[in-house]
């Protein structure tokens, strides 16, 4: 999956455009006028996933075009819950999976087909963005690495977009850096917004309520002038377009640059 694009928003949903790559092993073509599928999780519809006038030819096809609404607000209550949670999952690095299912209106005019095939599901992993670390060839995550300054207690962050052409903003940030998974270096609460554009970008410089009394302390102050693995835990605000969301995040072993 990659080239994921906003094509727009509301108040709960996300419109997204993704190409995605496969082999059809067959030696058969198709034109695929429209197909719908419902996206789900825990039993609650959290949006679908739709194909346009597609053509799928034998072996290697590329560039197949997907049109999905990340959509939790479709499950109601429950899914808005549910989409969070799992939203939250996903950008901190976890194995996520995705229930798709058809329903009646799946196949153009062809009602009863759709409610037939209905009764069955297929959950796989939630695909990810192909967006790897160019030295490295390793995925990136939300946080790539980090500069913790000492004298002005500030900090910057490495930030890896999975948008290849619209800009996040990041509203608010509640975080906590930890040392060694438990033991508490700084804390940073920030509310005022702060792009970040496609691709790799740096945040501010964010104010760093630094723990001189923790026990993680004498490691940053030994640290400096080196580098350091630091774990981030947190709450954050994105917002794009209209779309909002508060969502938890968990990165261990972040790469830290400590400077004076």
């Amino acid at each position: 999956m990659h080239d994921l694009s906003v094509t727009g928003t509301t108040k709960t949903a996300l419109n997204l455009r993704v190409k995605v790559d496969f082999t059809n092993p067959t030696n058969y073509s198709a034109v695929i006028p429209y197909f719908n599928l419902h996206i789900l999780h825990n039993n609650s519809v959290i949006g679908d996933a739709t194909v346009r006038d597609q053509l799928v030819t034998p072996g290697n096809v590329t560039d197949f075009t997907v049109d999905v609404s990340w959509d939790p607000a479709m499950g109601g209550e429950k899914g808005q819950v549910i989409g969070r949670e799992l939203l939250s999952q996903y950008i901190s690095g976890y194995n996520t999976t995705l229930t798709v299912k058809l329903h009646e209106d799946s196949i153009s005019h062809q009602p009863d087909l759709g409610k037939m095939l209905s009764k069955y599901s297929l959950t796989v992993p939630w695909p990810r963005v192909s967006n790897p670390d160019p030295e490295t060839g390793k995925e990136q995550h939300l946080i790539r690495d980090a500069t913790f300054h000492i004298l002005s207690k500030t900090a910057q962050f490495t930030l890896v977009s999975p948008f290849s052409h619209s800009t996040i903003f990041i509203d608010h940030m509640n975080a906590t850096a930890l040392y060694n998974h438990t033991e508490t270096i700084g804390r940073i609460i920030y509310d005022e917004p702060f792009k970040v554009p496609p691709g790799t970008s740096q945040s501010p410089r964010l104010p760093v309520d630094v723990d001189g009394s923790g026990m993680g302390f004498p490691e940053l102050r030994k640290a400096i002038g080196g580098n350091l693995k630091l774990d981030a835990r947190g709450k954050v605000t994105v917002r794009l377009g209209e779309w909002t969301e508060r969502v938890w995040y968990v990165g261990e072993g972040i790469g830290s640059s400590i400077r004076l």
